[in-house]
């Protein structure tokens, strides 16, 4: 029977060996023992499982499971250097600190954001969980979702922040019709918020691009310019998007089958 200390030898194995295989997918099984040490049916029976699990296809290429993996993490950098002309600009028109959420489990998570500029302002830690079930961003994260995924993600926020109560809130139908949301006070008693969901080329709901501060300047005729330029904004995120999606397919080339289980040394 495996002990805990044997199974995470494997993994440690494993790693070394995806490590070597993304720098040169053609190398041999003797090769690679030799240079990490290991035994060649060692190599051998991790590679196969790899292949078998999907994680790499016979060519050695990373397979459909790893490419899901790591998609989360490729999109969020795509998103990420797409947004960022539109949070300055958001924050040089109302300076107030503009921002961008994605879900990740049953949080949010801020993957890029610029300060607003007044003295009192809504500052945020990059990559800090926060709660999914409270604020305008939870709320459009939450809104495009069927209605079984939606009630189990807030109960799971719930769990995860108990200090965050749930407000009592039925409008997702409302919000998919004008494709905007506010909190005032809802995280923070102080705090205000208004965002606009960043949709993908298929209209899914890819993230929420936020201007948040002071509640009292989201009380005022500002809503309504704020709303059109965060909706302007999101538009031309979803646009960068699909444009560096198409030249990144057009430039995509398939690489030429080695198996390195079937290579002969």
């Amino acid at each position: 029977m495996r002990t805990d200390s044997s199974r995470i030898a494997v993994l440690s194995k494993m790693a070394e060996i995806l490590d070597v295989l993304t720098e040169d997918s053609s190398i041999t099984l003797q090769a690679l023992s030799q240079q990490l040490n290991l035994p060649r049916p060692t190599i051998y029976r991790i590679v196969q499982t790899l292949i078998d699990l999907g994680i790499l296809t016979p060519s050695n290429q990373p397979g459909r499971r790893l490419i899901h993996w790591a998609s989360s993490s490729r999109n969020t950098h795509a998103l990420e250097n797409a947004s960022q002309e539109s949070l300055q600009r958001l924050v040089s028109k109302f300076r107030d600190t503009a921002s961008i959420y994605t879900r990740v489990g049953s949080a949010r998570v801020c993957i890029a954001r610029v300060e607003g500029v007044e003295s009192l302002r809504h500052t945020i830690q990059v990559g800090t969980p926060l709660p999914l079930h409270v604020g305008s961003a939870g709320r459009i994260l939450l809104a495009w979702l069927d209605d079984e995924t939606r009630d189990r993600l807030i109960h799971e926020s719930v769990t995860f922040f108990p200090g965050q109560s749930p407000p009592s809130f039925s409008g997702w139908q409302e919000i998919r019709e004008k494709q905007w949301a506010i909190s005032l006070g809802e995280r923070e008693s102080a705090l205000g918020s208004i965002s606009v969901p960043i949709f993908t080329g298929t209209n899914q709901v890819l993230a929420a691009l936020s201007i948040s501060g002071p509640k009292e300047r989201f009380v005022t005729d500002r809503q309504d310019a704020i709303i059109s330029a965060l909706q302007q904004e999101a538009h031309k995120i979803t646009q960068l998007l699909c444009s560096a999606k198409n030249e990144h397919a057009l430039s995509a080339t398939p690489q030429p089958p080695q198996s390195i289980v079937n290579k002969e040394d």
